[in-house]
């Protein structure tokens, strides 16, 4: 007989959720690796004007949901802007960067669990801007991350 341990619903109002720093990104937990069993997971990520993401893949699949503000991604050689209310999916091993174009952004982030390692690893190891390139690299390294700066 297998015993299942039921898991708790989940209800956060906005602005509630543990938050932590990475580079000049705030992430706030929505749906923990804890709450799906390990799964994925769901971040409500802000930053500001002039920020983003250079070009990187990764072997993970990431989608964005932009509640608030606007962003210039590049998807491969393609550019698009996004805003609130848009959707972007990047499969697994897609390059893609972006940087915001608004004063502020915030988005929903949907990835697995296991590449919460990669951001809370940056958050513990980069701890002032700009990033200092070998520590930056040696963790992108560490998860699979390939930058291309």
């Amino acid at each position: 007989m297998t015993t299942q341990t039921l898991r708790t619903p989940k209800v956060l109002a906005a602005g509630e959720g543990d938050s932590f720093q990475m580079l000049s990104h705030t992430f706030t937990y929505k749906v923990t690796p804890e709450d799906t069993r390990g799964q994925w997971l769901m971040y409500e990520a802000a930053d500001t004007f002039g920020n983003g993401a250079p070009l990187h893949s990764h072997p993970w699949e990431e989608t964005f949901y932009i509640l608030e503000g606007e962003l210039q991604i590049q998807i491969g050689k393609r550019t698009c802007t996004v805003k609130a209310g848009d959707t972007v999916y990047f499969p697994e091993d897609v390059t893609h960067g972006f940087t915001i174009c608004s004063e502020t952004v915030r988005i929903l982030v949907i990835m697995p669990a296991y590449a919460d390692g990669f951001y809370r690893e940056v958050s513990d190891k980069i701890t002032s801007l700009p990033p200092h390139p070998e520590v930056f690299q040696a963790v992108a390294e560490n998860h699979n991350l390939k930058l291309f700066i």
